[in-house]
């Protein structure tokens, strides 16, 4: 799916390219930075989650991985923007697009653990702050829970009783 000119939201296959590519974003941005292995990546979750990019002339550009945790609840986690393509709003429309995937999923609500600085970009799309923050068991690095209630769509054409 186009989302504009040059950018395509998909989801992932774990046996193409775009799946390796994102496992070395994560790694390089996420654990090598603190000195854990590469297998590190590899949690209880990566094998049944669903993996939603965003792709722009044949590269990754940002990622991240949704897994349901109970019946229409999901955590978004591993949310990664090429450092070339940081600020630039990528994040923000990867979010935004991986909300609509789940509406269309009867999802019912999001949460996720976020790093400090990413806190405005998951507020401006709607996301609430839970709890305190907390460092990572994985990797020492602050975070802070948020979650996200998604509101079921109504029909446009459904009449109101009167």
């Amino acid at each position: 799916m186009k989302v504009n000119s040059d950018v395509e939201f998909i989801t992932l296959n774990r046996n193409e390219p775009f799946y390796q590519d994102a496992l070395d974003l994560r790694f390089t941005l996420f654990f090598e930075p603190v000195n854990l292995p590469r297998n590190v990546i590899f949690d209880d979750v990566e094998a049944r989650s669903n993996h939603l990019a965003l792709t722009r002339e044949g590269t990754l550009v940002a990622y991240l991985r949704l897994t349901e945790t109970s019946e229409n609840h999901y955590q978004l986690s591993q949310m990664v923007v090429t450092p070339k393509d940081q600020g630039k709003g990528f994040g923000h429309q990867l979010v935004t697009e991986a909300i609509q995937y789940l509406r269309a999923r009867s999802a019912t609500d999001v949460t996720l653990s976020a790093r400090l600085n990413a806190i405005r970009l998951y507020r401006s799309v709607g996301f609430v702050v839970s709890g305190n923050v907390y460092l990572s068991k994985r990797t020492g690095v602050e975070h802070i829970n948020m979650h996200l209630k998604l509101k079921k769509h109504q029909n446009k054409n459904a009449t109101k009783g009167h």
